[in-house]
């Protein structure tokens, strides 16, 4: 099986994601339902196992888990206060 390193460009950022891609046709997609041409794939971090996604599926999965990525890098923003020393 091939394991392939997805690099997802996403604004100025690059994100990287594990994958291993076990075959690629039509299915019934296990978000949608639909039957639709996609791939069946397995994320390293257990999000999808063996699982039909369509190519759109995909597409938003990696959006999503891009802007969670992003999210758990961000930093917080310090905490500001109104008020002013007398």
């Amino acid at each position: 099986m091939p394991v392939i390193s997805t690099i997802y460009a996403t604004g100025e950022r690059l994100m990287i994601f594990k994958i291993t891609i076990h075959s690629t046709g039509i299915g019934s997609c296990a978000l949608t339902g639909k039957e639709a041409d996609g791939l069946t794939v397995t994320f390293e971090d257990g999000t999808i196992k063996d699982a039909f996604l369509s190519w759109k599926a995909f597409r938003q999965l990696l959006n999503l888990k891009s802007g969670q990525a992003n999210q758990a890098n961000a930093k917080p923003a310090p905490a500001t206060t109104n008020d002013k020393p007398k």
